[in-house]
C-alpha cells in the first residue's frame, strides 16, 4: 500500500518535503506550497499552488506552478499553469494547459 501525504487546500507550507524513503510514496498538494518536494508520485490539484522545485518518477499538474519539474512522467491537465522548466521523459498537456518556460528531455546516464 502506498503511503500519501495530503497537503490540504487551506494549508500554506514552506521548506523542503521528502518522502522518498517511503516505498511508493505520493505527496497530493491541495493547498500552497513553497521549497523543494521529492516523492515518488506528485499531484498538484486544481486550485493548488507551488512555488519550487519537484523531483519524482511521476508528476500531474493541475494548479499552478513556478518552478522547475524534474520528473520521468509529466501530466499537465486543463487546469495546470506552469512557468519554469520540465525536464522529462514522457510528457502530456491537455488542451486549456498553459505552459511557459523551457522543455527538455531527461539525459541517460
Amino acid at each position: 500500500m502506498a503511503d500519501v501525504t495530503y497537503i490540504s487546500p487551506e494549508i500554506m507550507m514552506e521548506g523542503t518535503l521528502d518522502v522518498t524513503s517511503a516505498k511508493g510514496s505520493t505527496v497530493v498538494l491541495a493547498g500552497h506550497y513553497k521549497g523543494e518536494m521529492r516523492a515518488v508520485d506528485v499531484k498538484l490539484e486544481t486550485g493548488s499552488t507551488f512555488n519550487g522545485k519537484i523531483f519524482a518518477h511521476s508528476t500531474e499538474v493541475g494548479g499552478k506552478v513556478n518552478g522547475d519539474i524534474k520528473t520521468k512522467s509529466l501530466k499537465l491537465t486543463s487546469s495546470a499553469r506552469f512557468e519554469g522548466s520540465i525536464l522529462t521523459d514522457e510528457l502530456a498537456i491537455d488542451v486549456g494547459a498553459e505552459v511557459s518556460g523551457s522543455i527538455a528531455k531527461l539525459q541517460k546516464s
